[in-house]
Formats: structure tokens, sequence, C-alpha cells
């Protein structure tokens, strides 16, 4: 005879090695320790790291934001029920594109997802009318990678900006030697001499 409480719910969405680690990874998130605003500034910043596009990012925005900010809270549960029709509404996308998405943003480790056998979305709450599981998509895992991901986007704000000072400073570089070649008529060995200086200073900094 087997356990009643065996959950026999099929599963609409193909489950990978990897997509079941990010959910075992999901559960272990300390609700209460991110808040609601705090994720979705991370959802706006992830776009500089790679992980994901500007629309990938503008539809996690979209995720975090239709989640009440008590479900970030340390009893809530942040699962969001909308069906991709209604969040394609908001994006300006259409549901086949935005269960597309929902795909990559799973795999990539951003949202975990349990579906239902025909991908309907519905809670399961409690008898005090609280959220304790469902099928939907379940947004602890932001929570569960916010430092490592936090990480990422300054990383990558740190790169970006090293890399724009290293062309200011080619550029500066290059007009300086510019200038002192419109300038020379007849070049001394001296003057020579600078220019070549310049020339190497300008190549060191390109690489």
């Amino acid at each position: 005879m087997g356990d009643p409480h065996t959950d026999r719910r099929p599963i609409g969405r193909r489950m990978t090695p990897q997509r079941a680690g990010y959910r075992r990874l999901a559960q272990s998130a300390e609700i209460g320790t991110v808040t609601r605003g705090q994720l979705a500034v991370l959802a706006q910043n992830l776009t500089c790291t790679g992980l994901i596009s500007a629309t990938e990012s503008h539809l996690l925005v979209t995720l975090v934001n239709t989640a009440p900010a008590e479900a970030f809270d340390k009893s809530g549960r942040p699962i969001i029920f909308k069906s991709n029709q209604q969040l394609g509404f908001e994006i300006g996308r259409s549901a086949g594109r935005v269960s597309r998405m929902l795909s990559s943003l799973f795999d990539a480790g951003l949202i975990t997802m349990q579906d239902s056998g025909n991908y309907k979305r519905y809670p399961v709450r409690n008898r005090d009318g609280a959220v304790v599981d469902g099928c939907g998509i379940d947004m602890r895992i932001l929570i569960a990678r916010y430092r490592e991901l936090d990480q990422l986007v300054r990383q990558a704000k740190a790169e970006k900006s090293a890399a724009s000072a290293a062309l200011r400073r080619y550029r500066g570089a290059l007009r300086n030697l510019r200038y002192a070649l419109a300038t020379v008529t007849a070049p001394s060995d001296r003057v020579l001499a600078r220019i070549a200086g310049r020339v190497e200073r300008v190549v060191a900094l390109v690489g």
C-alpha cells in the first residue's frame, strides 16, 4: 500500500538533473534575509553579467514585483501563479515567448518551477489561508543565491569601470600623440625620442 501523502501530481515541464538541483537549493533559502526591493534591483542588474538578456531581466523583475512584499518575510512563500498569457501581456511578449524565457531562467538558476500536468498554476493553502505550496514559479532560489549573484554583478561593474578607465587613458594618450605629430615640422632626435616614448606608452595601455 502506497504512502497516501505522496505527491503524485504530474509534472508538465521537463525536469533535468540541473533543474532538480536548483529546486533543492531553493528549499534551503532563508526567507526573510533579503527584501523584495533588493531582489528587484538584483534582477535589473543581472544583464551586466551576461547571464540573461534585457527581456529576460524584465520578466524576472516582473515576477519579483508580482509577489507581495510579505511573501519575502520570514513566514512567507514567494510563489507566482500568473499565467504565461498574463505575464506576456505585462511585458509585451507572447505567451510562447514567456514560456521559453521561463525555461531559460530555470536553466540559469534564477527561478524554479513546479508545473501541473496541464501547466496550470495554483496555490496550496493551509487552514489559515496562507500559501504553503503550489504549482507555480518559485522565487526562493534568488534568495538562496543572492550573495553569489550580487557579487557577480559587482564584479562585472568593476570590470566595466576598469575597462572604461583604460579606454579613457588610451584616448588621452592618442590625442597627445596626434598633437605632437601635428606640431612637429623638422623633428630633432629629441623630438623623435619623445614621440617614440609616447607611442610605446599607448602600446602599453592598449596591450
